[in-house]
């Protein structure tokens, strides 16, 4: 691919995920979560390890319904955290967008592809690469790089009762409906209010990511804050 038309793509990639998780920010928050899909080689520890955690044991309070976080199969969702922030894209410092930005120790021979892999869907090779500064074939051996979640702190447009979102990417025949329903949101008036959250997302199958209202540890939905 010629590279200004690969530039063109990447570019029209970050506008599209900056879009989704409400383009236009002044400021983030501190804490939401993601849905992270384990896979069949991987285990709390090392998920863990990704976002920065020494200890898997302080995901717990997220992940209510597993019992035991020392047996957690390949296939199971286990929700992650991190600070939600106002970032400005490196294209175009004025376009800002909500993301948390997860330092990743690469190591040698590594590719972008290689690296989202690692989120299983919380990312993409093209976000990676729209939002660092190396080029796709210039990765460095040692280093950092940033990896770039996607995230939501909720809209005072839509509804104040909700400031705690879990970005959800979908796979397979998941539907924003399937997750919806599994997250107890099924009511029409539910279904409503979360395609307002997630436009263009009705109807999508399998690709993607939504964004759903998630609970706190007390197990009560934590409501939108007021900047400052």
């Amino acid at each position: 691919m010629e590279a200004p038309l690969l530039r063109l793509l990447l570019l029209l990639l970050a506008a599209a995920a900056a879009t989704a998780a409400r383009d236009g920010c002044t400021s983030g928050c501190d804490l939401a979560l993601g849905s992270y899909y384990v896979a069949s080689n991987q285990n709390v520890t090392y998920i863990a390890q990704l976002f920065g955690f020494s200890d898997y044991r302080v995901l717990g309070r997220y992940n209510p319904a597993i019992r035991n976080l020392d047996f957690v199969a390949a296939g199971d969702r286990l929700n992650v955290y991190f600070p939600c922030r106002c970032l400005a894209s490196l294209s175009d410092p004025a376009s800002t967008f909500l993301a948390a930005s997860i330092p990743y120790k690469v190591t040698s021979g590594e590719t972008y592809t290689s690296i989202a892999d690692n989120f299983n869907n919380l990312t993409t090779p093209g976000w990676l690469e729209a939002t660092n500064t190396y080029p796709a074939n210039n990765i460095p051996d040692v280093g950092f790089v940033n990896v770039t979640v996607n995230c939501s702190c909720g809209d005072a447009g839509i509804s104040t009762d909700y400031g705690l979102f879990l970005t959800y990417p979908l796979r397979d025949r998941e539907t924003l409906a399937s997750v919806a329903a599994n997250h107890s949101f099924s009511s029409p008036e539910q279904m409503d209010l979360l395609r307002k959250y997630n436009p263009g997302m009705d109807g999508v199958t399998g690709s993607g990511i939504v964004y759903i209202p998630a609970k706190d540890p007390n197990g009560s939905y934590h409501p939108l804050e007021s900047p400052g």
